[in-house]
């Protein structure tokens, strides 16, 4: 069963849009501040209760890691710190469901969607959302997640 009912869905809208314009900083978790990609999801999930974060839960990491490594370890955590269902590309994604996209070797870069938007932090620009049908965005899209009760 989905997580996100009525109620939850207005939470996490008001969360999404109160961290709109914070500028991308790699590896910060800051609203208003600064965070990136991975950090921006996971203080998301954590301001609606889902998660318990702490910077240490989240290993050191280069910018540039997804280049020269083929682990997949944003699906590992997402399956490890989350109650999920991992889906293909042929689902219909609901409010909530985590989009992973892979650039390089490996998924390297997470957003939420909601209401056709992928809400997410993005190098150089910061959060902000991007239509789902985005052309240069969706080819780079490689796995969803979808948080369950």
């Amino acid at each position: 069963m989905n997580y996100f009912d009525i109620e939850k869905q207005l939470e996490l809208k008001r969360v999404l849009e109160e961290w709109h314009g914070t500028p991308f900083k790699h590896r910060t978790a800051v609203k208003g501040l600064g965070c990136d990609c991975v950090h921006f999801a996971v203080k998301v999930f954590e301001e609606i209760g889902l998660l318990n974060f702490s910077m240490l839960s989240i290993p050191d990491y280069p910018m540039d890691w997804h280049l020269h490594n083929t682990r997949e370890a944003l699906c590992e955590a997402i399956e490890k710190y989350l109650k999920v269902e991992k889906y293909d590309m042929n689902v219909k994604l609901i409010n909530g469901d985590i989009i992973l996209s892979h650039y390089g070797k490996a998924s390297s870069h997470a957003g939420i969607f909601f209401d056709d938007y992928v809400h997410q932090a993005i190098n150089n620009i910061g959060v902000r959302k991007i239509h789902i049908s985005d052309k240069g965005f969706k080819k780079q899209m490689k796995f969803f997640y979808r948080v369950i009760k």
